[in-house]
């Protein structure tokens, strides 16, 4: 007979085997990159397509993943975890968003006084503010290696201050990086899963 704490282990196996995919690896990192292009090229419509990726996630996810895993059902707890972690991520997300434009606009001058600050300060708070979202996607969805991708954001935005590098280079290039670990991910979830039977 089956121990409940072998069928909680067996769940989350398969709840961490669901996130092997690479997908969220690739769809994080986009943003990242593009972000840093935007800066290296001084190119608005690359910040304006920045979130753009996050949107792909689901019908990506749906149209890989699922048809090569299958639909499981989880324990309502479980259920009810993911409900409000990512109800979490949303909140979180357009939070970090909403604070990135104040930055940004505090960047420019246009929005309060402490101009100074935020001309000297305001890439390290903007590298924060996105190194928080891959720590919140970290820790609610048990992704430790996320945790690992938002020092490494938060290093390439320090990167600037610290070196005699061009702002953007080295968050494109991190950016770059996720990606293709996500790449790296997605290569071995197609050869490790069954292709779906038409």
């Amino acid at each position: 007979m089956i121990s409940e704490s072998d069928l909680r282990n067996a769940e989350r196996k398969n709840y961490l085997f669901y996130f092997e995919d690479g997908i969220l690896d690739i769809i994080a990192g986009l943003p990242v990159l593009s972000f840093g292009l935007g800066m290296v090229f001084d190119a608005t419509l690359l910040f304006i397509f920045t979130w753009l990726p996050i949107i792909l996630y689901w019908p990506v996810k749906q149209a890989i993943t699922l048809p090569r895993m299958g639909y499981v059902k989880f324990s309502p707890e479980r259920q009810r975890r993911i409900s409000k972690n990512m109800v979490l991520l949303l909140f979180a997300g357009s939070l970090f968003l909403l604070l990135g434009i104040f930055v940004t606009l505090g960047f420019e001058g246009q929005l309060f006084n402490l101009r100074d600050f935020m001309m000297k300060y305001s890439l390290l708070i903007l590298g924060a503010i996105m190194a928080s979202a891959f720590l919140l996607i970290s820790i609610l969805f048990e992704l430790k290696r996320f945790s690992g991708y938002g020092a490494l954001v938060f290093a390439a935005w320090l990167t600037p201050f610290l070196f005699p590098i061009r702002e953007g280079i080295p968050v494109a290039l991190i950016g770059a990086l996720i990606s293709l670990i996500g790449v790296g991910f997605l290569v071995r979830f197609f050869i490790n899963t069954t292709p779906p039977l038409e």
